[in-house]
């Protein structure tokens, strides 16, 4: 029973959401409104380049260079089938031939008479059409026109035709279908196999694509949230100085948290290098750069993170079952399968002994003009025909023999690795669904992990105000405010990678480029 294809929701919806910066924490640690921060570019006076994820996925599956390079595979494999079907279209042939003889005068004696010298000159031909037929038949028609002039007391020239059809037959080896369309069958199963292999390496890029889109939405994102801690940290230095102006402080007081400014503002850097590193590996995955422009565009993610479901519920089995019918990879192995079973059957073919029946017609024609002997010849007035059977049995046959054994090899290693790979998917499944699952669940955790830091940090600058707290007692809160909204927002991005993967494992991972080019950021660049 053909089982639909499970996922979490149809994909152009799923890639047409977006993450938005200031919806990572939803407001200040100190309860103020989020407000926009400037996000670094590593090329200054570059493109802006406004780019949705379902965008993205439009842009890499047609620029991506290892995709421009795979997809000629499928085409070298057409021409291997044509190659293949080439057996069966006809040939003509030719051949010519002239050949002289003399023969010396003779004398008979007793008999009272000499042989006088002769001189035959001939003129041969023969031209025609073959053609094999799918039953591993060959028919053969040829035409043979041919000149003899004899010198023997005068001169006398005699013309000949003949037309010859010949058909054969094998009835064992060579013989039907099976047998003479294996190499077209097994080619057509070996480019079928092709062209699902390259729609896997094309799933797998626009994984690559899914991946790399979000690692910079998360980059860009974690690149607020060392921010919002060097703010915060800057804002507690400012309280401290503000005490030792009016001498509730001493000036030893502010080192804390100047060193805790300086450590901030390192995490910074490092969140601004990181930004530039995955944009370029986001660069790598769509340009070409056919136009020379590779680095120079500053690529925006406009695609928002969106709603997240209060659980996952899926049947790993079921979608399992869906995954051993769609994988791109699957169904290539079963054409590698489809494959090696013609070349089993061919095998079992040639161990048998050569039977093959031989039948032709022919019509001879003679006269003293080339007119009248093609005429004759033509018109069928001295035909004549005859069959065969020829057989031969090979002794020993051991070469046959051990193809055929590794021809049943070769196909059981096939089913072989088909099985292995469907357990192989079923791991991924299961793998796929449960991670899937528990992002689920750490999302909703971190959602309160997140509002509890920063309501702690809050309630710590109080008493720190207060005069009940100290710097350090500040400083850990505010750093895990900081690890609080990283772990957040990384488990929003997984959860959507996840998404991503479960998509691939299933075969299922593609682009709607109408769903695309709707999805489109505001101002978004036509390619």
């Amino acid at each position: 029973m053909e089982m639909p294809t499970v996922t979490t929701r149809p994909l152009p919806i799923v890639f047409a959401l977006v993450a938005t910066l200031g919806a990572i924490s939803g407001q200040e640690a100190i309860g103020e409104p989020a407000k926009p921060r400037p996000i670094p570019v590593d090329e200054e006076g570059g493109e802006r380049f406004p780019l949705s994820l379902g965008e993205a996925l439009r842009i890499g599956a047609k620029n991506n260079t290892l995709l421009s390079a795979e997809e000629l595979l499928p085409i070298q494999s057409g021409q291997d089938v044509r190659g293949a079907r080439a057996i069966f279209e006809p040939e003509m042939f030719a051949d010519a031939a002239a050949s002289r003889s003399e023969s010396p005068s003779r004398i008979f004696q007793g008999l009272g008479f000499n042989a006088p010298a002769i001189t035959n000159t001939s003129y041969t031909g023969r031209f025609g059409v073959r053609q094999l037929v799918p039953s591993g038949g060959l028919f053969d028609l040829a035409y043979s026109p041919s000149k003899l002039r004899q010198s023997y007391q005068g001169t006398v020239t005699e013309w000949g035709s003949d037309f010859t059809l010949t058909y054969t037959q094998p009835l064992l080896r060579g013989g039907w279908t099976d047998y003479t369309l294996r190499d077209i069958h097994t080619q057509e199963a070996r480019r079928a196999g092709t062209e699902l292999r390259f729609e896997r390496v094309r799933q797998e890029t626009l994984f690559r694509v899914v991946e790399a889109y979000w690692n910079l939405v998360f980059a860009r994102g974690n690149y607020v949230v060392a921010v919002q801690a060097l703010e915060l940290s800057q804002a507690q230095l400012e309280r401290t100085n503000r005490k030792i102006e009016v001498g509730e402080l001493a000036p030893l007081d502010r080192v804390a948290d100047e060193a805790e400014v300086a450590r901030r503002r390192e995490e910074l850097v490092t969140a601004r290098n990181d930004i530039f590193d995955r944009q370029d590996d986001l660069r790598r995955l769509l340009f070409d750069d056919s136009a020379g422009a590779l680095w120079a565009r500053n690529i925006e993610p406009t695609t928002e993170l969106g709603e997240f479901p209060a659980a996952v519920e899926l049947d790993w089995r079921a979608v399992a079952r869906s995954a051993w019918r769609i994988r791109p990879d699957l169904r290539a192995l079963r054409s590698d399968v489809a494959a090696a079973e013609v070349q089993q059957r061919a095998a079992e073919n040639e161990v048998m002994p050569q039977l093959d029946l031989v039948g032709s017609f022919s019509s001879d024609g003679n006269d003293a003009t080339h007119a009248d002997a093609f005429s004759t010849a033509f018109g069928g007035d001295y035909p004549s025909w005859s069959v065969q059977l020829l057989m031969s049995i090979p002794i020993g046959n051991s070469a046959a023999l051990a193809s055929r054994e590794r021809a049943r090899l070769e196909w059981e290693r096939t089913r072989r690795v088909l099985n292995n790979a469907e357990i192989d998917v079923s791991l991924e499944v299961r793998d796929a669904v449960r991670r899937l699952r528990t992002l689920a669940e750490s999302i909703q955790r971190g959602v309160e992990s997140a509002r509890l830091a920063e309501t702690t940090l809050s309630r710590e600058v109080a008493r720190k105000e207060a005069g009940s707290s100290t710097t350090f007692e500040v400083q850990e809160r505010n750093q895990e405010l900081q690890e609080a909204r990283s772990r957040l927002l990384r488990n929003r991005l997984d959860y959507r990678i996840a998404e991503g993967n479960l998509s691939l494992v299933q075969g299922v991972l593609d682009v709607d480029l109408t769903e695309a080019s709707g999805a489109r950021g505001e101002g978004g660049p036509k390619e």
